[in-house]
């Protein structure tokens, strides 16, 4: 079974969206095909296998980021 999500949304949710590189390359079948940075519903408030902030919070670290940035998460 494959899942996926429509990306177009009618709340601000996806407005913004980072992509990061996971399983991009040589992706491995049943790791997941994505992992986006985006705007969360509210604090504390679980997503889907992605890393929510808040919007000031995402608007900050988008207009940081330069082509050879590095993006980790622990």
């Amino acid at each position: 079974p494959y899942s996926h999500e429509r990306l177009t949304r009618a709340d601000p949710q996806y407005d913004l969206i980072l992509i990061t590189d996971w399983n991009w390359l040589d992706p491995i079948p049943g790791r997941g095909s994505a992992i986006f940075l985006h705007t969360w519903r509210r604090p504390g408030h679980p997503t889907a296998g992605c890393i929510a902030f808040s919007q000031k919070n995402l608007l900050w670290i988008a207009n940081r980021l330069r082509p050879e940035s590095r993006v980790v998460i622990r």
